[in-house]
């Protein structure tokens, strides 16, 4: 975690965007724009376009303790990421709108021999808008090679949750840390431009990852940041005290910059993982909007 800077430089909210220049290289260039905003009393889809393998689901409202928030699931119809894909992800909530926004599936990042992929995605949260983002684990397989970079402008009267699982790989098949690098970069900044926090996870083969200072002796890491303004981490310790089963280690804390509050966990399997970010997930939920999650309909 860090807070090198007041103001974020452009290029944080920039890089990657821009049109890269196609080769004979292998890999496919997908996109997602979506524009969502407050529309008699709901959040409803104003703007949307989909290009390659980056698609969405139909907008639904699945919660009925707060019957105006938009659920809107992205699909990948190649069931994963290969290698040279460049995906962008463009999202902006509108003023008072009240977005989530998952994953139909966990995340498979194939082996990359050739060529890296690199995914973007940038977020916008208007005035007293909700975004959460907490997609399905991220399987990186064995030489795999994958930068994401996330950017979440807020609002001060805003809110966002942002969430990420990374599984060690295919465990069953022996794959345990062997992708060639998971690189995944979260920053968070003000309209403004001044930068809150950026905070990054970074697996590459051949490190000690098993040290205790690394991973340890875990096969899955997650993190769960909540921008907002007001929080106390003691909730999303309370969290991780009911669902952290041993040998889970977790912890939660403030961000940077008055930003909210954060926490992160190495588990010994993704479920592990996975259930520590969900409860974090869930007591974010009742902190801020007064509700939690609705059950889940994989259940």
């Amino acid at each position: 975690m860090s807070t090198p800077m007041s103001l974020a430089e452009a290029v944080v909210v920039d890089r990657g965007l821009a049109g890269d220049r196609r080769s004979a290289e292998p890999g496919s260039s997908g996109s997602l724009h979506l524009v969502v905003d407050r529309v008699a009393g709901r959040t409803r889809i104003v703007d949307l376009e989909c290009s390659g393998p980056v698609q969405v689901l139909r907008c639904q409202y699945l919660d009925a303790a707060a019957p105006d928030i938009a659920w809107v699931t992205i699909a990948s119809p190649s069931g994963g990421v290969l290698q040279g894909d460049r995906l962008r992800i463009a999202v902006e909530v509108r003023a008072g709108a009240r977005l989530s926004l998952d994953t139909q599936s966990a995340t498979r990042l194939y082996r990359m021999p050739v060529r890296p992929a690199r995914i973007d995605a940038r977020f916008h949260v208007g005035a007293g808008a909700w975004l959460e983002y907490v997609p399905d684990p991220w399987i990186p397989f064995a030489g795999s090679n994958t930068t994401v970079d996330t950017v979440v402008v807020v609002d001060t009267t805003a809110a966002a949750v942002v969430g990420e699982i990374v599984a060690a790989g295919r465990v069953a098949r022996g794959e345990t840390f062997r992708m060639t690098a998971f690189h995944s970069t979260l920053s968070a900044i003000r309209p403004s431009g001044e930068l809150l926090f950026s905070d990054a996870t970074d697996l590459v083969a051949g490190e000690p990852l098993d040290d205790p200072g690394m991973i340890g002796g875990g096969a899955a890491v997650g993190s769960l940041h909540v921008v907002a303004l007001d929080t106390d981490p003691d909730t999303l310790r309370a969290s991780i005290r009911d669902h952290a089963l041993p040998p889970t280690h977790a912890g939660a804390s403030t961000l940077p910059n008055d930003a909210g509050m954060w926490l992160r966990v190495v588990a010994a399997t993704t479920a592990g993982a996975m259930a520590v970010v969900a409860a974090g997930h869930d007591s974010a939920r009742v902190a801020v909007l007064g509700v939690p999650l609705p059950r889940s309909r994989r259940v």
